[in-house]
């Protein structure tokens, strides 16, 4: 079983080990060239890196000894790593917990005569086995370049790869334990991504208001933060590892009792069930429609993403007077603020980072679409769709479709909370500007969409890891373009640089059509591919 179940989770294993290695090692590699060699290069390094950290809290974890390699990789490697590995987290949880069982694996095991609890404990630690190796592989990348430069005690390493294991193994086994009580992998997900979301804002008030550390604690990102020991003076938190291993272990049992209690592909707590009359009413017309018809099988995705956006837009429009007060006069922060924003600093505030955060939340969005998309693969309801008969360019047709919508509400969404809280708080932002940069997104997440489309019309067990790692370097792209000097054909291989910074600047018109370009392009690819591959295979 465990052997199996390991197999399962090769892909996400393959694409999330890649990201951790490549982060890590370009982190380390790069510290020499981004804060120099002197003492005193580094001390004034330390010092800008940490006003920055207090804007950039609701990404990254505060930061310690920031003039030692160590302790800058880890703030600026490890810190995101948390982002990166919770969509992992979601995606392999939901689908252990409901894609097998659409998939008819878990008929197979319970006709075998595996007991349930063994089934539990077979998917924990098949993927506590897959996070371990792509931990270890964080640890190493880390090694591997920071040894260009000096040698690396591997006692810390062992201890930060320790509370990152720990750290995605507490996500897997909340998010089972959640798709435990949803009846569908689509639904799971959505759940599972709310819950770490809501988790995930806990630890970021912590982190901007100390008043609310203590119920920062409830947080396993607050447990993954708490262990400093790669940098020098820090500590492998005690209380930390200690919850993750509780919370490991109380999801797992949880997970076992509740999978004890309900059906395959049945919930725990359904309702009993009552003798209705039959009555012959005829289906919305609206199904009857292709894009309503997926559209309706995603909606929860859709849902939940627009509710994360209204939730992250609020947050941080709320944060935008502190965060400013705080930064205002230090050197060339004004002008940035100020810069292209009529001389509101809340208001630059606002347009810089709002639209940065809503492209992270656009590119999980897109990730959980495709992860549909391939679902519908794996579950056989391609098969049945096509058998209609539905030609399959309509059926990529239909997903271009689908996305497009769901961007667009999910865009809409959070893009008139920011505006609506901004006027709350006393800030009034431009509508012109808000609107070019809230369309510009469309094709920013169309983009993702369209590479995520030719993967899963090809090989969809393998889509999410690869457009997982894709994302991730996208954005590694974009953070180490400027500091390292790469030329500007490298710089636009990340589709952030491709969206540029429309709320301040206008529009970047080449990097739109470049987008645009991707989405056709990989909607096409998708198509023909679609076209040779054997459904199911």
């Amino acid at each position: 079983m465990l052997r199996n179940a390991f197999r399962l989770h090769r892909w996400g294993l393959i694409g999330y080990g890649v990201v951790l290695f490549v982060s890590t090692y370009i982190q380390a590699a790069a510290f020499m060239q981004v804060a120099g060699t002197t003492a005193a290069s580094r001390a004034a390094f330390a010092r800008s890196m940490t006003t920055l950290a207090g804007q950039l809290s609701y990404i990254l974890p505060q930061p310690f000894r920031l003039d030692t390699l160590d302790g800058y990789v880890q703030w600026r490697a490890y810190g995101p790593l948390a982002l990166v590995v919770m969509i992992w987290a979601i995606a392999a949880a939901a689908d252990a917990a409901r894609g097998d069982e659409d998939k008819q694996l878990v008929d197979y095991w319970l006709a075998a005569r595996v007991s349930r609890a063994r089934l539990v404990a077979s998917r924990l630690a098949a993927f506590g086995l897959a996070s371990l190796v792509a931990a270890v592989l964080g640890g190493l990348g880390y090694v591997a370049g920071a040894a260009r430069y000096e040698s690396v005690s591997l006692g810390p390493v062992a201890g930060k790869t320790l509370s990152l294991w720990l750290f995605v193994l507490t996500l897997f086994a909340l998010c089972f334990l959640v798709a435990q009580l949803i009846g569908s992998i689509r639904g799971a997900q959505a759940a599972g991504a709310g819950v770490v979301v809501v988790l995930y804002l806990l630890d970021v008030l912590g982190r901007t208001n100390h008043s609310f550390d203590g119920l920062s604690w409830l947080s396993p990102f607050k447990w993954y933060d708490a262990t400093t020991v790669l940098a020098p003076g820090g500590n492998l938190d005690g209380a930390g590892i200690a919850l993750s291993v509780a919370a490991i272990a109380v999801a797992g049992v949880l997970s076992a009792l509740a999978f004890a209690r309900r059906d395959v592909r049945g919930t725990p707590f359904a309702l009993p069930h009552r003798e209705v009359a039959a009555k012959d009413v005829a289906p919305s017309p609206l199904l009857a429609w292709p894009v309503a018809r997926l559209l309706y099988r995603q909606r929860w995705i859709v849902a939940v993403w627009a509710l994360i956006t209204a939730a992250m837009a609020v947050y941080m429009v709320a944060i935008a007077h502190s965060v400013v007060d705080s930064a205002i006069n230090l050197p060339g922060m004004r002008e940035f603020l100020t810069h292209s924003s009529g001389g509101d600093p809340y208001r630059g505030f606002i347009a810089a980072f709002w639209f940065g955060i809503a492209q992270l939340l656009l590119a999980g969005f897109a990730v959980h679409l495709v992860s549909g998309w391939a679902a519908d693969d794996t579950e056989g309801i391609l098969t049945s769709v096509l058998s209609m008969p539905v030609h399959r360019w309509a059926v990529i047709g239909e997903r271009a479709a689908t996305a497009l919508v769901g961007t667009v509400v999910v865009v809409a969404v959070g893009s008139l909370t920011a505006a609506a809280m901004a006027a709350a708080v006393g800030t009034t932002l431009d509508a012109a500007a808000v609107f070019r940069a809230s369309w510009l997104l469309i094709p920013f997440a169309l983009t993702y969409a369209a590479v995520g489309a030719a993967a899963s019309a090809d090989f969809p067990r393998a889509a999410v890891g690869v457009l997982g790692v894709l994302a991730f370097l996208s954005f590694l792209v974009y953070e180490l373009a400027p500091l390292l000097n790469w030329p500007a054909w490298a710089a636009n291989l990340s589709v952030q640089q491709l969206y540029g910074t429309p709320f301040l600047t206008g529009v970047f018109w080449n990097g739109l059509w470049a987008m645009v370009a991707v989405v056709v392009v990989g909607f096409g690819v998708a198509t023909l591919l679609m076209q040779r591959r054997e459904v199911g295979q």
